[in-house]
């Protein structure tokens, strides 16, 4: 043409970007893997890692760190690049490797965004941690005391203390700094449900780690400024106290006989009504001198007022003798009406 004349010398300055074959395929580079490696990643497993993506000379065209947070998808099952996801397989969790993908198994011959087309991908990765939709609560137990006889069930009353993790150590909280214990009762809802499972069977003085999947513990979301979306949650714990609770769906039990006479009992002005006050001081008395004992670890006043409404069937603010029904008498008439 006009640029190059005939029986011309050409001098080339050449830079080389990156090359590759097409028959190439992942490249993986280990930098450092964990001593302790319990499980690999494989298909289906979902993954929370950190990124830096470059193209083979160096240049820099995306970082999850940039964003201050994780990338999360499931491997092994299309939703990131076929390089990716070939990557991401057999990765400890704390592990960081990086990943040379071809192009023909990344963004290919037309490129994405800042990557140019036909280029070679450099990821250097961080694995956060991975869990599967399958998984269930992990219990590791490091001590148990030798008299270990009463564990603990739902409706008993626990106080723990208690540290919490991210899987790669990352502290997110203690009741130690806090100087007090966690108090609960236990299948209540009054913590995530892997805690709940976590929590189980487990007696006074008892050590235990408890790891948490994400679908057991704070789901997608997390909590906003504690705890990031799609995390797994590992518990040191430490069981101090159990008290134990009552038969399930009871709030409340006599622990002798049952008068014969136990509305007239209640009914002190004896005028045929038994107000809520009445019955509240009447449930006091019993549990004051041990005639009767309250679920443990819920407010008194909410366990009396939701025993009367049960009584108060009228919905009146009254409970009369032919209202008043004990709970095994309860249990006898559904029983007969079957």
């Amino acid at each position: 043409g006009k640029e190059i004349p005939g029986q011309a010398s050409l001098v080339f300055d050449v830079v080389l970007l990156d090359l590759h074959n097409p028959k190439d395929g992942v490249a993986i580079e280990n930098q450092l893997v964990p001593e302790s490696c319990e499980r690999r990643s494989q298909t289906g497993d979902f993954l929370r890692y950190h990124y830096n993506g470059t193209l083979l000379d160096g240049t820099l065209f995306d970082s999850s760190y940039s964003r201050n947070r994780t990338y999360d998808t499931y491997v092994g099952k299309g939703y990131v690049i076929a390089g990716m996801d070939e990557g991401l397989l057999g990765v400890c969790t704390g592990e960081k490797r990086r990943i040379i993908i071809p192009p023909h198994l990344g963004y290919g011959e037309e490129g994405r965004g800042k990557i140019p087309g036909s280029a070679v991908l450099v990821f250097d990765i961080h694995v956060v941690d991975f869990h599967n939709p399958s998984d269930s609560v992990s219990v590791t137990v490091h001590y148990k005391p030798s008299n270990c006889t009463v564990l603990s069930k739902k409706g008993d009353y626990l106080k723990y203390h208690y540290n919490a993790s991210l899987l790669d150590g990352t502290l997110l909280d203690s009741t130690h700094s806090l100087g007090k214990t966690y108090n609960i009762v236990l299948g209540s809802g009054q913590v995530v449900l892997g805690m709940d499972m976590g929590l189980q069977d487990m007696c006074v003085g008892e050590r235990r780690t408890v790891v948490i999947p994400p679908h057991l513990g704070y789901g997608e979301d997390g909590v906003e400024g504690e705890v990031p979306g799609s995390a797994v949650l590992v518990f040191d714990i430490e069981l101090l106290e159990l008290v134990s609770g009552l038969p399930e769906g009871y709030m409340f039990v006599w622990n002798g006989e049952v008068s014969p006479n136990l509305f007239e009992e209640i009914d002190q002005n004896h005028d045929g009504e038994v107000l809520l006050e009445e019955f509240s001081e009447y449930i006091q008395t019993q549990v004051d001198t041990g005639k009767g004992k309250l679920a443990p670890g819920f407010d008194f006043e909410k366990i009396v007022k939701n025993m009367f409404i049960n009584q108060d069937r009228d919905g009146n603010g009254k409970v009369t003798a032919e209202e008043f029904k004990l709970k095994d008498q309860e249990a006898k008439e559904e029983h007969d009406e079957l």
